[in-house]
């Protein structure tokens, strides 16, 4: 089953594994081959492409160039540049949060534990359980998704430039108010 652009939900379950994680956030900087992701990320081809296909019939990524709803496709046929993929925007709008968040949150726990051990330095960190007035928060909100537009805006490929390679993990939690 393929989930394009025009399809409803994304299905959260795709994201539950630490490594289509930091394949996500990989093309969120520039759409890459299953050779360069392989590479980059340390794994086997075989691997890359195999999550890539995974990712893409999920709808978080499609095939770069060939506009929203691109189906996955095979290997490159010889002679021709390789299949290239790309993280799509949208399907952060269309994520279906229904279920499989336990799934989730360890992939991305495993993977925040990953990022901390490869950190060189910590440049802020923020943790708190208050209350805050309605406006209060809706700022906070508001102010969070514009930081996330800007880093997925300005990611750009790995190792070029004068690029910094960062972690940025961002969640907001609005908690049912129960002691406990």
């Amino acid at each position: 089953m393929s989930w394009g652009n025009d399809s409803p939900l994304v299905p959260l379950r795709a994201l539950a594994n630490p490594l289509r994680i930091r394949i996500v956030s990989l093309l969120t900087g520039a759409p890459m081959s299953a050779t360069e992701v392989a590479e980059e990320l340390g794994i086997a081809h075989g691997s890359a492409s195999y999550h890539l296909r995974r990712l893409t019939a999920a709808g978080f990524l499609r095939r770069a160039g060939d506009g929203p709803g691109a189906e996955p496709g095979g290997a490159a046929r010889r002679g021709q540049p390789p299949k290239r993929y790309e993280y799509d925007p949208d399907s952060a709008l269309r994520l279906d949060r229904s279920g499989d968040s336990d799934l989730l949150l360890e992939a991305l726990f495993t993977d925040l534990r990953r990022r901390a051990g490869a950190a060189s330095r910590q440049v802020t960190s923020a943790d708190a359980e208050v209350w805050l007035p309605r406006e209060t928060w809706a700022e906070v909100c508001a102010l969070t998704d514009r930081a996330v537009r800007l880093v997925h805006d300005k990611a750009g490929p790995p190792r070029t430039g004068d690029g910094v390679h960062v972690s940025f993990t961002a969640m907001l939690l609005e908690l049912d108010g129960e002691r406990g």
